[in-house]
């Protein structure tokens, strides 16, 4: 095999471990809410994953929106009640479907738009999934290496 054919397949190797990283899964939107309606978002998530975001409230009104999180049993993990606009976050603690909960029930009259923003991290092993697969590319990039120092003539 040539010299340069070991650094080729280890840059090789890492482009192509590297396309495998999967940035956190992030999601923005905005909706309109007429007067007494909810809009329900819904996550897959799976034990350990970690949710962070916020929301923001447009009206005619001071009213503001009622907020609330619920977790695969429907129970309320998280909840606001005629809030403007918040930060939250939350931690999977089970695997199956979250509802993030938005209810113009505050208002009878006026329609609310809402934007809102929110990023989803995954875990391996207890780290961050990007974490982990750096960690990984770090791990076959040193060990191509090594396989070129020690493969390489003498």
């Amino acid at each position: 095999m040539p010299k340069l054919a070991y650094p080729l397949f280890v840059l090789i190797l890492c482009v192509s471990l590297s396309s495998l990283i999967v940035i956190s899964l992030s999601d923005n939107s905005s909706f309109i809410l007429e007067p007494g309606n909810e809009q329900v978002i819904t996550l897959g998530l799976k034990e350990t994953d970690s949710v962070s975001g916020s929301f923001s409230v447009v009206s005619e009104d001071e009213t503001g929106i009622n907020f609330f999180v619920t977790d695969p049993e429907n129970k309320t993990i998280l909840g606001y009640s005629n809030v403007g606009g918040k930060s939250f976050s939350f931690i999977a603690q089970e695997t199956g479907d979250y509802e993030l909960h938005f209810s113009n029930s505050v208002s009878s009259a006026n329609s609310k738009t809402v934007a809102v923003n929110y990023s989803i991290t995954h875990y391996i092993l207890g780290m961050p999934q990007e974490q982990f697969l750096f960690v990984l590319i770090a791990a076959a990039a040193l060990i191509g290496l090594l396989a070129y120092v020690m493969l390489m003539p003498k």
